[in-house]
């Protein structure tokens, strides 16, 4: 899939001067996407924003100039016949919602599927979950990239909601149709680690050709959509085929429910599950193998895990995690968001913009 430059540059040319921008730790914009309406319209709420809307013409211009430059010239018939029958090769109703933000936007719908293809990428992230001593999961995680200003100014929450009640919440960047981290209240939550990747047009050829492996963003919202239950999500990441390796880490709503799923392409490779029963109330993720020592130069496991096991089980909740993932190291330049979730108490659920002041300060949200 795509370089993580080509990701950065990406989201940098949908960059907007939001509320957001402060050198402090903030939550970020909530937005209700309503899916009782046409694919075409779910995020018109984001794409309407008068903050969005003013920077329109500078978006057209710097997403083409982006596309030009970072897409291989050999790689650019992939574009036409995604977009010649879009619907063809991607999800209801994913197909749908990129026609809608491309038509409220006016950047050429190729260019949007472009930037839809871009997490099965290298980004570097620290993904927890854990149960207190009264039994409650609770599921922290920081999403790290490099550049990190530009995505910090396009954070949004969205709550998806059918007949006014919410189905299910995603963290995401403005103009991504896909989740990377989500809650379905008293479900599942659930959030996604990078796992060796390959290049970005030979993952996007592989999803035109296998029409039966899925986009990893694609699944996890699907997922949050479809599945009802934590069982059921673990199911579905686990074994629906993919284009790319990544982690899935799954917090349920019931005691013990917590696990790390290791995915290849086909199906897991190994699922590392919560036993509290036998002392191990919390796992842990960033972006290697469990079973394998993380490498000195990116070991943030090690200080989380510290960090957990300090902190302790019968101290464990939403501002204690949170302080766990602002522990050098697992909080880094590069971390963009920090999300904290609890599926059996989903009004828990918020997100933070990270900003090196606060970093350095270690506040508090």
């Amino acid at each position: 899939m795509w370089s993580s430059r080509a990701l950065l540059l990406a989201l940098c040319a949908l960059s907007v001067s939001l509320s957001l921008t402060v050198a402090r730790d903030a939550p970020v914009k909530r937005y209700v996407v309503d899916l009782d309406t046409a694919p075409e319209e779910h995020f018109l709420p984001i794409c309407q924003d008068p903050d969005i809307q003013a920077m329109i013409p500078m978006l057209k211009k710097d997403v083409k100039d982006m596309i030009t430059s970072l897409v291989p010239e050999e790689a650019l018939p992939l574009l036409d016949v995604l977009t010649s029958d879009l619907d063809q090769y991607l999800p209801h109703p994913f197909a749908g919602e990129m026609r809608g933000i491309a038509n409220c936007t006016g950047i050429n719908l190729g260019e949007i599927v472009t930037l839809n293809l871009a997490y099965d990428l290298t980004a570097f992230c620290t993904s927890i979950v854990a149960q207190d001593s009264k039994g409650t999961i609770w599921h922290g995680r920081n999403l790290d990239y490099g550049f990190g200003d530009f995505l910090r100014n396009i954070t949004v929450m969205a709550d998806f909601q059918t007949k006014g009640q919410t189905l299910y919440t995603t963290t995401t960047y403005l103009g991504y149709v896909g989740a990377l981290t989500g809650q379905r209240p008293n479900g599942f939550t659930v959030s996604v680690d990078e796992r060796d990747q390959g290049a970005w047009w030979m993952n996007a050829l592989e999803a035109l050709l296998n029409r039966q492996a899925s986009l990893m963003s694609f699944l996890v919202r699907e997922t949050l959509a479809e599945a009802d239950s934590y069982d059921v999500a673990i199911e579905r990441l686990a074994y629906t085929p993919l284009i790319a390796p990544v982690y899935f880490i799954v917090g349920g709503a019931n005691v013990a429910e917590g696990a790390v799923i290791t995915r290849d392409r086909t199906s897991a490779l190994d699922i590392w599950t919560m036993n509290p029963a036998q002392g191990r109330w919390y796992v842990l993720e960033t972006n290697y193998d469990h079973w394998e020592e993380p490498p000195a130069h990116d070991d943030r496991r090690t200080p989380g895990m510290k960090a957990m096991n300090t902190t302790g089980q019968d101290a464990i909740n939403a501002s204690s995690m949170f302080q766990v993932l602002s522990v050098p190291k697992v909080l880094n330049r590069h971390t963009t968001y920090t999300a904290i979730m609890s599926a059996a108490q989903p009004q828990v659920y918020n997100t933070w913009v990270r900003w090196p002041e606060a970093q350095a300060a270690g506040q508090k949200p």
